[in-house]
């Protein structure tokens, strides 16, 4: 019998996967939207990443259909570029961090309190990268008048991301507490 999905705790390599795709769509917005690469995305990610993720097309397509609707108004021209690469730079650290700290907390095996309690950090500072994303892709929207939403879901993705980041947490958090019960009953005797 399966477990449903809203009762289901989140694996680790679900959280990992959801990550990678999210920072993969996030490059490609921000390589495309801002002109840094144009062209064919085949050639900005590689084959065995394509054929270990192949729903990145659909969104990959939904760029490109932005990038022409970019390219065709030049909407970007009348801001500075400084501020342009300022905020590309911030998606991409963003992004990078929450792969990282997803990956950090994936490593430690937990066996002493302050195992879980380092992986439990590293999840809520992966947390904040979500946050951190999603108020640059808000200012991006807003500042540039630019509707991301209007070509790709990333919010969707964004809020996935979040919601398997919050069930790993809660299950890391529930092994922590059991640990806890454990060492104080072991302590007892």
């Amino acid at each position: 019998m399966s477990v449903p999905g809203w009762k289901r705790s989140a694996s680790k390599l679900d959280v990992f996967y959801e990550a990678v795709k999210l920072r993969y769509i996030v490059t490609q917005m921000i390589m495309r939207n801002f002109k840094l690469k144009t062209g064919d995305y085949k050639h900005l990610v590689s084959k065995r990443l394509r054929e270990q993720y192949p729903e990145l097309n659909k969104w990959f397509n939904k760029v490109e259909a932005y990038q022409q609707d970019v390219e065709e108004t030049k909407e970007l021209k009348k801001y500075d570029i400084w501020m342009i690469n300022k905020v590309r730079s911030n998606l991409f650290a963003y992004s990078s961090e929450l792969v990282e700290k997803i990956a950090k907390a994936n490593e430690i095996k937990c066996n002493e309190g302050f195992e879980y309690i380092e992986r439990i950090r590293l999840e809520d500072q992966a947390i904040s990268a979500i946050a951190a994303i999603r108020q640059e892709v808000n200012f991006v929207e807003e500042f540039f008048e630019i509707d991301l939403n209007k070509y790709m879901n990333y919010s969707e993705q964004l809020e996935k991301v979040k919601n398997f980041l919050y069930k790993w947490k809660r299950s890391t958090y529930k092994d922590y507490l059991s640990w806890k019960e454990k060492q104080s009953t072991e302590n007892k005797m």
